[in-house]
């Protein structure tokens, strides 16, 4: 068992300076619908999987105390910097209690996809569980097996692209084993570019903007898979890392079985049907007098 997610560390200035922020404004919204309503002024609430603190400064703006854990000590350096206000630990989720420290305990961005078995998921949630005070609600997101296979088919599914940078995902689903990836392909713009090429910068400037826009986002992406031959003076990198299909069955029993005997689930837009398209949020209450 890894002591932490280091291997993410990687992928830190890249998630700080385009998935997290975008992240941080969906989650928030959800957080505001299914767990904000319930708490007190001035919680104290605990989000696994931080990464780089986005989300985390929504919430301290919205009056919460927030404590944030991640494996990634990169993604943390910029939490820091993002929210400095909170409270951060540098720990694999696996390990890490605080018995009966929080009001509310929080994951999202299917961040526990990441936790590779259902006996590694028993732990984090009996973790979670046992940090919780009495009435403490636990909220998370995860996708789902029908999700992934519909959408995870080895093809670019997002990416962006500008004039100093370019990311692109490309997830992939085994349904058999219920194991998928996403590789992430990312590129950065050198600083010592060759004369010719620096001839030939604003025109490419000015097609980067073009393919930003939404409707350009299959030219973007077949783009970004054939730069290196576009920009080859930039530094051009790939990353692979792996997820978990978990069983939304074998999910709601651990969490009955830790002891969340209060567990509803529901689709993103609080539709109590899931399907195919959206992943599925968990929610959870400790009920008072819970070991």
């Amino acid at each position: 068992m890894n002591e932490r997610y280091d291997h993410y560390d990687s992928w830190a200035w890249l998630y700080d300076e385009t998935i997290g922020p975008c992240y941080g404004i969906e989650q928030f919204t959800v957080l505001e619908r299914v767990l904000l309503p319930h708490l007190s002024p001035g919680a104290h609430l605990f989000d696994l999987c931080c990464g780089t603190g986005q989300l985390i400064r929504s919430l301290l703006k919205a009056g919460y105390q927030v404590t944030g854990l991640d494996g990634s000590e990169e993604m943390l350096v910029r939490a820091r910097v993002n929210a400095p206000e909170a409270d951060y630990i540098l720990e694999d989720a696996r390990k890490y209690r605080e018995v009966g420290k929080y009001d509310a305990a929080f994951s999202t961005s299917a961040s526990l996809n990441h936790i590779p078995t259902l006996a590694d998921l028993r732990a984090v949630f009996a973790n979670i569980f046992a940090s919780l005070r009495n009435d403490g609600i636990f909220v998370f997101d995860l996708n789902h097996p029908e999700q992934m296979k519909k959408w995870w088919r080895d093809r670019p599914l997002e990416g962006t692209l500008n004039k100093d940078w370019a990311w692109m995902v490309t997830p992939s689903y085994q349904s058999e084993e219920n194991k998928g990836q996403f590789r992430v392909t990312t590129a950065r713009r050198s600083k010592n570019n060759p004369f010719f090429s620096a001839f030939l910068r604003p025109f490419k400037i000015a097609l980067y903007k073009l393919l930003s826009r939404e409707r350009f986002i299959g030219l973007r992406l077949k783009l970004i898979q054939g730069l290196a031959k576009i920009e080859p003076h930039w530094d051009h990198r790939q990353m692979e890392f792996s997820v978990t299909g978990h069983s939304l069955e074998d999910i709601l029993k651990i969490l009955k079985e830790v002891g969340f005997h209060q567990v509803d689930l529901q689709a993103l837009d609080g539709k109590s049907d899931l399907d195919a398209d959206h992943s599925a949020y968990f929610i959870c209450r400790k009920e008072n007098g819970g070991a």
